[in-house]
C-alpha cells in the first residue's frame, strides 16, 4: 500500500502520464463506489454486528449468574412448564406452552424473592456460604433461567416416542428404561454442543438470529435506559408492554371470538366452499393458500418470527416455496401424476386405493412385521403430492447442505477454530474461564455408556448397539452443517425424511426400531442445536461460560426426567386417553402421526422408494440437491464480489419449502410480507426506530400470543366456557372442500401393480 503511494505521486510529477492517472483514478473511484453499494446492500438484506450492539450489551455488567435464586426459579419453572407441554402434546389442537412464557414470568418472580425473601447467609465448608436473597434479580440470572426452560421444553419427540411406544405399540419397556433412553440423548446433545463453541457459540458471524428478540426482552425488564429515536421517546419497556397487551387482546379474535381471521385469505374458496378447484388454490388448510393474508400472527410466525430473519434467509426461502410449491407442484398434481390428483393437494394423511386414510394395522402380524397377505388384501400405500415434495426437497437439501458444507469447511470451522475472536462480546467474556475439551468428551462417554446400556440391556428391546451407534453417526454427522444454517439464517431445515430413509433400509420391516434409532440420531441432533442456541444467549448476555454449560448440564438431565415421566403418567392414568372417547380432547393426534410413519416407513419403506418401487424418483433428489449445490459453490468461488451471488443458499432453496404441508402458502407469503416491510422497508426508512424497537416487537407479539393462549384455554375452553358459542365467524372455515380436503379427481383410483 505505501508503494502504491509512492508510485502514484511519482505519475503525479510526470506530465505525460496524467491521462493514465486520471484513468486509474477513476476506475478506485467506481470501484471503490460499487464496494460501497454492495456493502449498503448486504446491510440491508442481513444482520450487521452494529444491528446486534444495539440490542445486545457489548460491556459485562455486575451481577452474580449462579445463585441459590437462580437454580431454584429454573428447575421449579422448567419442570412446571415442561410438564405442562407435555400434557398439552396429547391434546388436539396442541397448546404450547413454550419457554418464553418462563422468560416473560421469572421477572416478577425474580423481583418478589428479593422483596420478601431474607438476606441470610448459609455457611458451608471451607469458608464457603449460600446467600438466600444476593440482591435485585439480575440479567444473568435471568438469562440462566431462560436457558433451562428453553432445553427442557424442547422435548416434543420425547413425549411422542413415550405414547407412541406404550399406547400405539402396546409395549411397557418401563418407564425407568424411557429415561435412561432419553437422559443419554440429551446428555449426548450437551457434548456434541460443548465440543463446538468455537464453531457455533463465539464466532461473531455465527449471529444465532432467532435468539435476538429473547436477548432483547432481558435489557427491555432490567433497564430503564431510554435514548430517543427522533420522535419516538417511549422506553423499549413501555413499548413492550403496549405490543404485549394489543397482542394479548387481539388474540382472543383469530383464536375464539372470529376464527375467521385466522384464515381470511380462503375468503375466495368461501364464495364457493364445495368447488375443489377454488378450494386447492386458495384454500389455506388443504389448499394452496394463494392469497397472501391472515391477521393471525401464529400463521405469520408459523415459520419462525419474521422479524428476526435476516431478509436474505426469508428471500431464498419464499423463493423456494414459490418455486416447487405454487408453480412444480400444481403441476405434477393436475396431470395426476402418481395417481396423487385423486387425494388432496395439500395433507400429510396417507391414503388407501379407496381415497382413505391408510389403516397400518390392518397389514400387519403380532410382532409389528409386515403380512404380505393381509397387504395384498387390504392396499398399497398410496401417497399424496405434498408428502412426496416434503421427502424429495428434504432429501435434496440435505445432500445440498453436505456439498455446501465441504466447500465452506475451511472457512466455517477451521477458521472457527482458528481465528481469534476480537468482537466485543468475546473480549467482555475474556476473564471468564471455560470447561476442558476433555469435560465434555467424559459426559459423551458417560452418555455413550447409557446410550450402550439401553440398547443392548435388554434383549426384548429391537435395538443393538450397532444401531446406536450408526444413529450418533448420522446425526453427529448432520449437527454441524444444519447448526450453521440456522445459527445464520434462522430457518430449520426439516431433514427428518433422511433419518427415516436411512431408518428404513437399516431396519427393513422394523417399525420400533425405526422409532429408536430415529429418537437417537435425529432427536440427539434437535438437542445439540437447541443447546448451543441458548449456548448464544448466554453469551451474548455475559453470563460465565461454566455456569451456562452447568445450567445446560443440569438440564439435560432434568428434560430427559420431566418429560417422559409426564407423558409416562397421563398414559397410564388418564382414562381412555389417545382414543376417540377422551375426554378433554386427548386424542394424541400428533403421536398417532408419529406412529403411523413409523409403521410406513417400516412396512413399505425399502419397497416404495427403492428400484422398481412406486416412488423410487424422489431418490434421484439427492444427486438434483448435489448438483446444484455444486455449481452454486463454484459459482461463489468465482464470483465473490456479487452480494446476491454469496447470498444464495442452495440448502434453503430446497429446504426451505420442505415444511409442506404442515404450513400452506398463507403462512409463508404473510411471514415473506411482515419480514419485507419490518427488515426491508423499515430497516432502509427508519433505521434507527427499528434498531431499538423490532426485536422488541418481536417478542411483544410473541409474549402476547403465547399468554392469552393459555389463559383462553384454561379459562374459558377447559371449563366449558365457550361451549355452544357459534356463529358465522365460528363455522365458515370449517366447512367446504378446505376442510374436508377436496380431490381435483373422484373417479375410481385404478390399483397400481406390485409396489
Amino acid at each position: 500500500m505505501f508503494q502504491d503511494h509512492i508510485h502514484i505521486n511519482c505519475l503525479k510529477e510526470d506530465q505525460d502520464s496524467k491521462g493514465y492517472l486520471d484513468k486509474e483514478k477513476h476506475e478506485d473511484a467506481s470501484l471503490s463506489s460499487s464496494s460501497i453499494g454492495s456493502q449498503k446492500l448486504l446491510e440491508v438484506i442481513d444482520i450487521t454486528s452494529e444491528d446486534i450492539d444495539a440490542i445486545v450489551p457489548t460491556e459485562d455488567y455486575e451481577g452474580e449468574a449462579n445463585t441459590l435464586r437462580m437454580w431454584v426459579i429454573s428447575i421449579v419453572l422448567s419442570g412446571v412448564i415442561g410438564g405442562v407441554d407435555s400434557f398439552f402434546l396429547l391434546r388436539y389442537p396442541t397448546l404450547h406452552v413454550g419457554p418464553i412464557v418462563a422468560q416473560l414470568v421469572a421477572y416478577p418472580i425474580g423481583m418478589l424473592w428479593y422483596y420478601i425473601v431474607p438476606a441470610w447467609s448459609i455457611p458451608l465448608p471451607f469458608g464457603k456460604s449460600i446467600h438466600l436473597n444476593p440482591g435485585p434479580f439480575n440479567q444473568k440470572e435471568h438469562t440462566c433461567v431462560f436457558i433451562m426452560a428453553n432445553l427442557v421444553d424442547s422435548a416434543a419427540m420425547v413425549n411422542k416416542n413415550v405414547s407412541v411406544e406404550f399406547f400405539y405399540f402396546k409395549r411397557d419397556i418401563g418407564i425407568d428404561r424411557m429415561l435412561l433412553l432419553h437422559i443419554s440423548s440429551f446428555l449426548m446433545a450437551f457434548c456434541w454442543a460443548g465440543l463446538s463453541t468455537d464453531i457455533l457459540v463465539t464466532p461473531a458471524n455465527i449471529t444465532w438470529p432467532g435468539v435476538l428478540s429473547i436477548c432483547a426482552l432481558f435489557p427491555t425488564l432490567h433497564s430503564r435506559e431510554n435514548i430517543p429515536v427522533g420522535n419516538w421517546k417511549i422506553s423499549r419497556l413501555n413499548f413492550f408492554v403496549v405490543v404485549f397487551f394489543l397482542s394479548f387482546v387481539w388474540y382472543w379474535f383469530p383464536d375464539l371470538i372470529a376464527p375467521f381471521f385466522s384464515d381470511i385469505g380462503a375468503w375466495i374458496s368461501w364464495i364457493r366452499p364445495e368447488n375443489a378447484t377454488l378450494s386447492q388454490i386458495f384454500g389455506v388448510k388443504t389448499g394452496l393458500g394463494l392469497f397472501p393474508l391472515t391477521l393471525d400472527w401464529t400463521q405469520v410466525s408459523s415459520l419462525n418470527n419474521p422479524l428476526t430473519t435476516p431478509f436474505w434467509s426469508t428471500a431464498c426461502i419464499f423463493f423456494s416455496f414459490v418455486f416447487w410449491i405454487w408453480i412444480v407442484m400444481p403441476g405434477l398434481y393436475y396431470q395426476n401424476h402418481w395417481q396423487t390428483a385423486h387425494f388432496p393437494i395439500m395433507t400429510s394423511a396417507i391414503y388407501d386405493v379407496k381415497g382413505k386414510s391408510y389403516d397400518a394395522s390392518k397389514v400387519i402380524d403380532s410382532k409389528w412385521s409386515l403380512d404380505y397377505a393381509k397387504f395384498k388384501k387390504y392396499s398399497p400405500v398410496m401417497l399424496p403430492i405434498a408428502f412426496l415434495m416434503n421427502l424429495a426437497l428434504g432429501l435434496a437439501a440435505f445432500s445440498a447442505m453436505m456439498v455446501s458444507f465441504f466447500f465452506r469447511f475451511h472457512e466455517d470451522v477451521i477458521g472457527g477454530l482458528r481465528n481469534k475472536k476480537t468482537d466485543a462480546h468475546n473480549v467482555a467474556m475474556e476473564k471468564y474461564k471455560r470447561f476442558p475439551w476433555y469435560f465434555y468428551v467424559c459426559i459423551g462417554l458417560i452418555a455413550l455408556g447409557m446410550g450402550f446400556g439401553f440398547s443392548g440391556g435388554w434383549v426384548d428391546i429391537e435395538f443393538s448397539p450397532a444401531s446406536y451407534i450408526v444413529s450418533l453417526v448420522v446425526g453427529g454427522g448432520l449437527f454441524l452443517p444444519l447448526s450453521l444454517i440456522e445459527s445464520r439464517s434462522n430457518f430449520e431445515v426439516a431433514l427428518s425424511s433422511f433419518f427415516e430413509i436411512v431408518a428404513a433400509f437399516w431396519f427393513k420391516g422394523k417399525p420400533i426400531s425405526i422409532m429408536f434409532f430415529y429418537t437417537m440420531g435425529f432427536g440427539t441432533l434437535q438437542h445439540a442445536k437447541h443447546a448451543a442456541s441458548a449456548a448464544k444467549v448466554g453469551h451474548y448476555m455475559k453470563v460465565p461460560p461454566k455456569v451456562v454449560m452447568s445450567v445446560l448440564l443440569v438440564s439435560s438431565v432434568w428434560a430427559g426426567l420431566v418429560s417422559p415421566a409426564v407423558t409416562g403418567y397421563l398414559i397410564e392414568h388418564l382414562k381412555e386417553v389417545c382414543t376417540a372417547e377422551a375426554k378433554n380432547d386427548m386424542y394424541c393426534r400428533s403421536s398417532k402421526t408419529q406412529y403411523n410413519s413409523y409403521l410406513v416407513w417400516g412396512l413399505f419403506g425399502t419397497h416404495i422408494y427403492s428400484h422398481g418401487g412406486r416412488y423410487s424418483w424422489v431418490m434421484w433428489f439427492f444427486f438434483i440437491g448435489a448438483g446444484t449445490a455444486s455449481i452454486v459453490c463454484l459459482m461463489q468461488l468465482k464470483w465473490k464480489k456479487n452480494v446476491f451471488l454469496q447470498k444464495f443458499n442452495t440448502t434453503l432453496f430446497f429446504g426451505g419449502a420442505s415444511n409442506i404441508p404442515s404450513v400452506t402458502g398463507i403462512n409463508y407469503s404473510s411471514w415473506a410480507f411482515v419480514a419485507f416491510i419490518m427488515n426491508i422497508w423499515v430497516h432502509r426508512r427508519r433505521h434507527g426506530w427499528w434498531k431499538k424497537y423490532n426485536l422488541v416487537m418481536a417478542v411483544g407479539l410473541d409474549c402476547g400470543v403465547a399468554i392469552a393462549a393459555i389463559i383462553i384455554y384454561f379459562c374459558v375452553v377447559y371449563t366449558g366456557g365457550s361451549d355452544g358459542f357459534s356463529w358465522w365467524g365460528t363455522e365458515v372455515s370449517k366447512k367446504g372442500c378446505d376442510h374436508t380436503g377436496c380431490p381435483h379427481l373422484t373417479s375410481k383410483i385404478t390399483p397400481p401393480e406390485g409396489w
